[in-house]
């Protein structure tokens, strides 16, 4: 790994951590009445929007276990919200689709992301939300890139 400056902790503790669990409160809050989860919320999501997604490939994109994904995967599938379809190329792969049941929960999905957004961004200017999202999409990338240049 490369040396890296330590930075004092952020003022107010684990703010990172407390930001996701207050958001994953609110969207579990929100999904509830459609018995769904935040994690079950953003799978169909992305299924939605990239069919045919091998089990590897979400469980990259949820930044997630692929063990956990596959019990996403079935919970999901026990409801009828997913398919487990043979990959034409490779029959020891499965690809996942959403099914109409799915597709009928795409709009509760996005409104519910949008309004723990509102909640999330309530009284922060536009120019101070770009700012603090282009800071936030940098630390990203350098955790990411962090974790690409692990020995382990």
């Amino acid at each position: 790994m490369t040396a890296m400056h330590v930075t004092p902790p952020v003022k107010g503790g684990p703010i990172f951590q407390e930001i996701a669990r207050f958001r994953g409160i609110l969207f579990d809050a929100l999904l509830r009445p459609h018995n769904l989860t935040m994690a079950q919320g953003w799978a169909l999501s992305l299924l939605m929007r990239e069919e045919g997604l091998r089990q590897a490939d979400l469980a990259d994109r949820l930044n997630i276990a692929t063990v956990t994904t596959s019990k996403l995967i079935d919970r999901l599938e026990a409801r009828g919200f997913v398919q487990r379809r043979a990959d034409p190329d490779d029959r020891r792969t499965n690809r996942i689709y959403a099914t109409d049941s799915a597709r009928a929960l795409f709009d509760t999905i996005t409104s519910a992301r949008r309004e723990v957004d509102a909640m999330a961004n309530a009284g922060i200017d536009a120019d101070q939300l770009e700012a603090a999202m282009t800071v936030l999409d940098q630390m990203r990338r350098n955790l990411k890139a962090a974790l690409g240049d692990r020995d382990d």
